[in-house]
């Protein structure tokens, strides 16, 4: 099958180009850079540009099948250039599918799992209903999957839809995370993690992506929907620790988070295990050693070119893999638990502090309802220890910064009662609820005080798709 692959210079194109020759099929790069690896006997290069209509056309004369990966993809990039980005996604692909409705060739869209990004649902497939996105970048690559859609219902060009997961892996483009995070590392920089860093993400090793791109080929995927994902749930924080691990020691940071990003839904992968027999064969541990390796070999080629003496990156840990298989162990929330000072530990001393000053309210409204001095402090003792044992049920150890707070609150108050002690014989059936009622009261305060705090946030995936 000879194929035309926009953006085919790029990071995932250059990899879907590669699959197609290694699975003997010929391939024609339509890109306005040239092609910057080795040539291959089984590449064609055509230099254009997307936007390009009648060049666009001419390319794909003759093809059997148009693979659209060109785009902006930088989404920090999209952000700043709104307009640019719209005439390059949205306008760029109704040129393809002209193209492709003069030719009569087949089309497969590279679109992205960032569709789901305001989804609020906490799993999806490819029939869940979408809804209107929040970043210019989704609604972009939505326009491509709407298009598509009209132009096969119109015009019958057959055209396949693949939402990609986080690519990653050799070629990427340096404003991707990890490429972002090794080149940290390596420089003995700390690795900055936009919030929290705990919601995950279902990345996709770029030689698997590929691999399932060019299975997109077959003839039962036409007019399909296909997610393209890995099999983990691979979190900012695992990343860091992931480079970390790999690299050696290094700072991780946090600043604040950014607004419209994608929103952590997990993302099945099982109609394309099903349908096109493809799954993600690379665990992200596995595909971050490989991406290093492959990242000082091509720093150390590109100094030897330039006569330069090669940069100092020998030192990485001589069994990275091994290192590595810790990080995929523990769940984001103990991982990230387990690195930071307990009393720094924002998201906790927050919650607490919000279950502290809901306590304080509710000793206010108990006090004007009348209720005796020595009663008021057995409920708000009984309320300040049962929202420290709600709390910390199954929680990582830097939640000890609630039972710090409950106990303080706790000593404050049982030496201020008249008898100079905590008398349980008054906790009657009476006291007893007001104080459980108090400690439900704290509890939705705390929950409101860690949701606002993990609201979608993610450091550095500029130019994921």
């Amino acid at each position: 099958m000879k194929t035309l692959v926009t953006g085919g210079s790029g990071f995932i194109g250059s990899h879907v180009v590669d699959r197609l020759i290694a699975e003997g099929h010929e391939a024609r790069v339509f890109d306005q850079r040239p092609w910057p690896y080795d040539p291959s006997d089984g590449c064609e290069m055509v230099v254009g540009d997307l936007l390009d209509p009648d060049a666009l056309q001419a390319a794909a004369h003759g093809c059997d099948a148009i693979i659209h990966c060109a785009a902006a993809a930088d989404v920090g990039l999209v952000a700043k250039d709104p307009a640019g980005a719209e005439t390059l996604n949205a306008r760029g692909t109704l040129n393809v599918l002209e193209a492709a409705r003069t030719t009569g060739a087949r089309v497969v869209y590279a679109s992205t799992i960032w569709v789901y990004s305001d989804v609020v649902e906490p799993e999806v497939d490819e029939d869940s209903r979408l809804a209107l996105p929040s970043h210019i970048y989704t609604a972009t690559k939505l326009a491509g999957e709407m298009y598509c859609r009209s132009y096969q219902q119109l015009y019958g060009v057959s055209t396949t839809i693949l939402r990609f997961g986080i690519p990653y892996g050799p070629r990427a483009r340096p404003a991707a995370v990890l490429p972002i995070f090794v080149n940290k590392a390596l420089a003995g920089e700390a690795l900055t993690i936009a919030g929290d860093g705990l919601q995950t993400r279902r990345f996709v090793y770029v030689e698997d992506l590929a691999e399932g791109v060019v299975n997109a080929l077959r003839p039962q995927a036409c007019g399909r929907v296909y997610n393209l994902v890995g099999d983990e749930d691979t979190s900012v924080v695992q990343i860091a620790e992931t480079v970390k691990a790999v690299l050696g020691k290094v700072e991780i940071t946090h600043t604040e988070g950014r607004n419209g990003d994608f929103a952590g839904a997990k993302v099945s992968g099982e109609r394309a295990a099903r349908e096109l027999g493809w799954r993600a064969r690379t665990s992200f541990s596995e595909g971050v050693r490989r991406y290093v390796a492959w990242h000082c070999e091509h720093a150390a080629a590109e100094a030897r070119a330039a006569g330069a003496p090669p940069p100092a990156i020998a030192t990485a840990p001589a069994e990275p893999a091994a290192r590595v298989a810790v990080v995929d162990q523990p769940p984001p929330s103990a991982a990230f638990a387990r690195r930071r000072p307990r009393w720094l530990a924002v998201p906790s001393v927050v919650a607490a502090i919000s279950g502290f000053m809901a306590l304080v309210v509710y000793a206010y409204v108990l006090h004007a309802a009348g209720l005796e001095s020595d009663d008021e402090h057995t409920v708000l003792v009984v309320a300040a220890l049962g929202l420290a044992s709600t709390v910390s049920i199954g929680s990582a150890k830097s939640r000890i910064a609630v039972w710090a707070f409950a106990l303080v609150g706790a000593v404050l108050l049982i030496p201020a009662q008249t008898s100079g002690a905590l008398d349980l014989s008054r906790l009657d059936l009476p006291l007893l609820m007001l104080g459980l009622a108090g400690a439900g009261f704290a509890m939705l305060a705390v929950m409101d005080g860690r949701r606002r705090l993990l609201e979608p946030s993610l450091a550095a995936e500029q130019g994921d798709s």
